[in-house]
């Protein structure tokens, strides 16, 4: 519980220090730190566009939003690498994902987080976050 608290404590003085207004699909990743600012917006397995209930990478999400006991992601492999585990903090909570998605409209520094219903994307909107590249997936 120390580790994560001293992750999050982390992010927060980067978030303090960060300026949060609309998010730059120019910046990249901070190499040093491996910290992003990323625009997300949030999907379901199923949607109008071409959501199939599968990832990307192969992993069924008919029946969850989960894998491994991470949420999932969408991702622009060119920005973060698919298998990438990561800490996304949105407001004033974070939770660990899995970029295991991709989507046509992810491009840059955009994440797309997977959710159960339409009603919760639609809640969720677009907000601006914060995410921290704890394990680097394949390039």
């Amino acid at each position: 519980m120390d580790e994560l608290e001293a992750k999050l404590e982390r992010l927060e003085a980067i978030l303090d220090s960060v300026s949060i207004g609309a998010a730059d699909s120019t910046n990249s990743v901070d190499e040093s730190n491996k910290i992003i600012e990323a625009e997300a917006t949030a999907y379901t397995a199923y949607c109008d566009t071409g959501c199939t209930g599968v990832t990307a990478t192969g992993i069924d999400v008919s029946n969850t939003i989960q894998h491994e006991g991470r949420r999932i992601i969408a991702v622009d492999p060119s920005v973060i690498s698919l298998g990438s585990i990561v800490n996304v903090k949105e407001g004033g909570e974070s939770f660990e994902a899995v970029a295991a998605d991709t989507g046509g409209n992810i491009k840059g520094n955009r994440v797309d987080i997977l959710v159960g219903s339409v009603e919760e994307a639609r809640e969720f909107g677009r907000q601006t976050v914060v995410v921290e590249i704890i394990k680097e997936g394949e390039r």
